[in-house]
């Protein structure tokens, strides 16, 4: 017996689809409800390295400050009460690993900046 596709179909459409009784939904709805819900896993990581790696960062950054201020000028007149900063942007070392480092430093600050307002935010829900 060789069935075509619209034999199939036929077929397929005056089948009655079987269902589970209405208790047996109802009692496996019931048993899901008392599971309980999976635990997410949080890993521990020593803050010691956190604060370490911060240190690093931060320490880059005022030396890259400082750097920056000493190779400047800072003129100051009271006459007019104008003050004047200027920078020579020959004398500093702008290469691709500063860039890249102040890069970091930016995302790392931004993470920190993130996990700080929502801490705040969900302590005054």
């Amino acid at each position: 017996m060789k069935l075509t596709d619209e034999a199939i179909d036929e077929l397929l459409k005056s089948m009655e689809l079987e269902e589970p009784s209405m208790s047996f939904t109802r009692n496996v709805m019931e048993q899901a409800k008392l599971e309980m819900p999976p635990v997410t896993l949080r890993t521990k990581v020593d803050k010691r390295i956190i604060y370490s790696i911060a240190a690093v960062f931060l320490c880059a950054i005022t030396t890259t400050v400082g750097y920056l201020f000493t190779n400047s000028h800072l003129e100051y007149s009271i006459s007019n009460a104008q003050l004047n900063f200027s920078f020579a942007m020959e004398k500093s070392t702008y290469s691709l690993l500063l860039k890249a480092l102040l890069f970091a430093d930016l995302i790392i600050a931004l993470f920190y900046f993130d996990k700080f307002l929502r801490r705040n935010l969900n302590s005054y829900r």
